[in-house]
């Protein structure tokens, strides 16, 4: 199957083969790896804080070093995807995974966790860019969004999968089981790649005008940041930046949070589980509803229920009642992502569009890296949770005012 080719264009209804369904699949796997690996620190965290005495502080940064690296695998290794093209990008994006996660075991203290959860970072920035391509490129025009949608729920599915599985183990076995688990499974998804994801036809044969084959882009990101191409860039990066800040400082402090607040490491697991199942549910209707009520008009309406989810978090009290909101939070949350991912597909042609991903990806993901950084200042200054949760909410609120104002964009 690795060497198939399919003749697909941005117009093609017909239904989607065999070999269409596989190469989407493989890119929903892949995000649900994604999902894990980018968790794992958070799973990990208040056993590491245990074992080093680290304050809020050092354990901001430690989160946040990993999305450096997303920032700049984003930046510098998406480009190589539109070059070489988007299944060598991948699998030389899965080995540095699988060596960064397995190095993070070694690390004895916060300087060489930060440096081993940065290649692992890499590693998942340049990869995230291409299978978003590979979603939007191997679906028909009618299943774009769902196929995009499936492929961003894929990571919520693996950070849910992942939770469950190591949240009574890290007890015993130490924080460092859950980079064992997530380096076996990292490699484990090399030869599947080999075997299951041929090249994106857009590769060679541009989505947007197929049978006519199109000079290479000299410079891709100063295409994208001037001309036609340079307000929706612009919007797409301000408004992936905000929302990241949401998604990660909640994704990122809500076990530790709830650990210092007195509940069970497993229990504070597993509630950041449940918030990452409701992801699962909002990415699939997400994808659903986009086509019939408008893309962009429901990111907004995402967005802003995202920031009144964080505001309720902040005031609700009781196990119960928080995973009944992480939840519930995780919908609309993960939905607003879904809806970013397929419109930065939507706004770039094939022969922009790993760049385009990876640019608008990269850049937003300094949103991303503030929030854990943020978070971690505000606690250690004495700040509450509750307190801390709702001012970073607020951020959802401009993310969805950037793009009622700077996105004027006719939908279907």
């Amino acid at each position: 199957m690795a060497g198939a080719t399919l003749n697909t264009t941005g117009h093609d209804d017909r239904p989607m083969s065999r070999v269409q369904m596989v190469a989407v699949a493989c890119a929903v796997l892949l995000n649900a790896l994604d999902g894990f690996d980018v968790l794992a620190i958070t799973f990990a965290l208040p056993g590491i804080a245990r074992a080093w005495n680290v304050g809020p502080a050092e354990l901001g940064v430690a989160l946040s070093s990993g999305l450096v690296g997303m920032a700049m695998g984003s930046l510098l290794l998406a480009p190589l995807g539109d070059k070489f093209g988007r299944r060598p990008l991948i699998l030389g994006c899965l080995v540095v995974m699988t060596a960064g996660m397995g190095l993070t075991v070694t690390a004895t203290g916060v300087p060489a966790l930060c440096l081993w959860r940065f290649v692992t970072g890499m590693g998942i920035g340049g990869m995230l860019a291409a299978i978003n391509a590979v979603a939007a490129e191997f679906s028909n025009a009618r299943r774009r969004d769902l196929s995009i949608g499936l492929m961003t729920i894929g990571y919520p599915a693996g950070g849910l999968i992942g939770g469950l599985a190591v949240a009574d183990l890290v007890g015993p076995y130490g924080w460092q089981f859950v980079f064992y688990l997530g380096t076996a499974l990292t490699a484990a998804f090399i030869p599947l790649v080999l075997i299951g994801l041929p090249e994106s036809p857009a590769y060679r044969t541009p989505v947007d005008a197929p049978r006519v084959e199109k000079a290479p882009v000299r410079n891709p990101a100063l295409t994208l940041l001037s001309g036609r191409y340079r307000r929706a860039t612009l919007v797409l990066v301000a408004a992936y930046f905000l929302h990241m800040m949401t998604f990660y400082f909640f994704s990122g402090w809500l076990p530790k949070l709830m650990s210092d607040m007195g509940y069970a490491t497993a229990d504070a697991i597993r509630t950041s589980a449940l918030m990452s199942s409701g992801g699962v549910i909002g990415g699939l209707a997400f994808g659903w509803l986009a086509p019939r009520l408008g893309l962009v008009r429901l990111l907004i309406a995402a967005m802003l229920l995202t920031a009144a989810g964080f505001a309720v978090f902040g005031a609700v009290t009781g196990l119960a009642a928080m995973q009944a909101v992480a939840f519930l939070t995780g919908v609309v949350l993960f939905g607003g992502i879904v809806g970013l991912y397929a419109l930065i597909a939507r706004s770039f042609p094939a022969e922009l569009r790993v760049t385009g991903s990876g640019l608008a990806i990269g850049i937003g993901r300094g949103g991303a890296i503030l929030g854990p950084l943020v978070g971690g200042v505000m606690i250690a200054q004495g700040i509450s949770a509750a307190s801390a949760v709702m001012i970073i909410g607020a951020s959802a609120v401009l993310a969805a005012a950037v793009l009622a104002i700077g996105y004027r964009r006719a939908e279907g």
